[in-house]
């Protein structure tokens, strides 16, 4: 396997329009590698440049050491796995798996032998002789992950290809990944706009936004340490809540007010004070006893079995807050909380930076 570098990588459309703007990070040997961001940020075209399938305007990619800027994709030692599985409809699951090794002149037999292999660490040595046509949306994935490992490549590359499965298939696949990169070891750069398919697969995750990179870090870290707002807003499910505000300190007390909301803050954040903030809170992370009390009128109430989630307004300030199942509430209810001061981010009101 092999590592992988991108220096400043920037690919421009026209005048106004970025797909990736000064792209920067390093992936090491063996590493399982997450790019998320929302729909349209630049993750595909970072993949794409990586892969070869498109020129950067400026900037550097390095595989294993070696600039590879001038490489075709055919001899960049990559191989990419597609969202719509780009199965050849004609051939059968087996031929699918051969195709590429033929191209490259394989001996018939390692052919044989790797298809064969693949095909029985992912469950679908049964299936060779099928048609994509014959195959659910499960197999067909598997055969194009099957394609890709029977290359053995320096780098595997993944964009989104788990989107087109249904919710209990996803959860099946993302494990079966997790077991393929322990048992490749490879270096694996898996590209999702689904928060919890990065946060669950990912040792290092790339958040990306606007075609640039916000934060590099593992999943506890980007989760707990957010660098920006966006980050903040983005990794979490329900989202973080925000409260546009500002921090005051008088007679020795430091709090946050807003329209509709006022908290006593500790000293973490004091070097915050007289300064126009945006005061973060995740919803899993309110109380019920200790902590600045604030009253939610109930809009909307989400079971979820064991807990569930409402949505409320306190004032015109929209939130959301994570409750036991023991605490029942109806719509239209009231409901009081508390916020807990070493629970809360605090954000810059104009660079949406974190500032705690």
């Amino acid at each position: 396997m092999a590592e992988l570098r991108l220096e400043r990588v920037t690919k421009k459309y026209d005048s106004e329009v970025y797909g990736a703007h000064d792209i920067t990070f390093d992936i090491k040997d063996k590493e399982f590698t997450v790019l998320v961001g929302p729909s349209g940020c630049g993750k595909t075209t970072t993949l794409r440049l990586i892969a070869g399938l498109e020129a950067c305007d400026s900037g550097k990619i390095f595989i294993d050491g070696s600039c590879v800027n001038d490489v075709s994709p055919k001899d960049r030692d990559v191989a990419m796995v597609f969202q719509n599985y780009a199965l050849y409809p004609h051939m059968s699951a087996y031929d699918n798996m051969a195709f590429g090794l033929r191209m490259r002149r394989y001996p018939k037999k390692e052919i044989n032998e790797r298809v064969n292999e693949a095909a029985q660490i992912l469950g679908i040595s049964e299936l060779l002789q099928r048609k994509p046509r014959q195959l659910s949306g499960g197999q067909r994935q598997r055969v194009a992950v099957g394609r890709a490992i029977v290359r053995q490549p320096k780098v595997f590359l993944f964009d989104e290809p788990l989107s087109n499965l249904d919710a209990k298939l996803r959860v099946q696949m993302r494990a079966e990944l997790s077991r393929l990169h322990r048992r490749f070891e490879a270096t694996i750069v898996y590209v999702t706009h689904d928060q919890v398919e990065a946060m669950t697969l990912g040792e290092k995750i790339i958040v990306i936004n606007e075609a640039r990179v916000q934060q590099v870090a593992d999943p506890t870290s980007l989760y707990q340490r957010p660098k920006n707002r966006f980050v903040a807003g983005f990794i979490g499910s329900p989202p973080m809540n925000f409260i546009a505000g500002a921090i005051k300190k008088r007679q020795g007390k430091i709090t946050f007010h807003s329209a509709d909301v006022n908290i006593g803050l500790n000293k973490r954040t004091e070097h915050c004070t007289n300064r126009e903030v945006i005061l973060g809170i995740r919803p899993t992370d309110f109380f019920h006893t200790r902590g600045s009390k604030i009253n939610i009128v109930v809009d909307v109430v989400e079971p979820m079995g064991n807990e569930f989630y409402i949505h409320g307004r306190c004032g015109t300030t929209m939130l959301s807050a994570r409750l036991p199942d023991e605490m029942q509430t109806t719509i239209g209810s009231v409901v009081t909380l508390a916020i807990d001061p070493k629970k809360i981010y605090i954000f810059d009101a104009k660079t949406e930076e974190n500032l705690i």
